[in-house]
């Protein structure tokens, strides 16, 4: 029983990750239609990414009996309301209210918020060395504390 369940698993996954590649592709030919998702291609593409996630996520509390029918629908009507998404912060900060909201969503939440959390940890810490390396200390100072300082 537990091979089934695996091998639609793998099923399920391969024609969603299927669908989320067609989607991107039509979404990039019709502007219109793109805007409604996120602000930028790039952004876009990780809206169709997080859908497939909050999909897949659904369908396996679905098949488990974690969430009924009328739930899935509120999940999902909640996180088409959260369209289009700006950038990557507006991304995130959506998604945790949604995992707020939603408990089976947390792990959504976590996969997109932790490569942020590090990409912006390793900014700073560039940030924070180039101040060092021409000696503005101070500005170095501020970057730790949480400013945004160029170099």
């Amino acid at each position: 029983m537990a091979d089934i369940r695996n091998n639609s698993t793998d099923d399920l996954q391969k024609k969603l990750a299927s669908v989320a590649q067609t989607t991107k592709q039509k979404i990039h030919q019709d502007p219109t239609t793109a805007q409604t998702l996120g602000d930028t291609p790039a952004i876009q593409d990780e809206v169709v990414d997080v859908e497939k996630e909050l999909l897949n996520e659904i369908i396996n509390r679905l098949n488990q009996d974690k969430m009924s029918p009328e739930d899935a629908q509120k999940i999902a009507k909640e996180f088409l309301a959260l369209l289009p998404i700006h950038d990557q912060k507006d991304l995130l900060a959506k998604l945790y209210q949604l995992s707020k909201s939603n408990q089976g969503m947390q792990n959504i939440y976590l996969k997109y918020a932790q490569p942020y959390e590090e990409n912006e940890r390793q900014r700073k810490l560039a940030l924070m060395s180039q101040h060092l390396h021409v000696g503005n200390i101070e500005e170095a100072l501020s970057v730790a504390k949480g400013g945004t300082q160029n170099a």
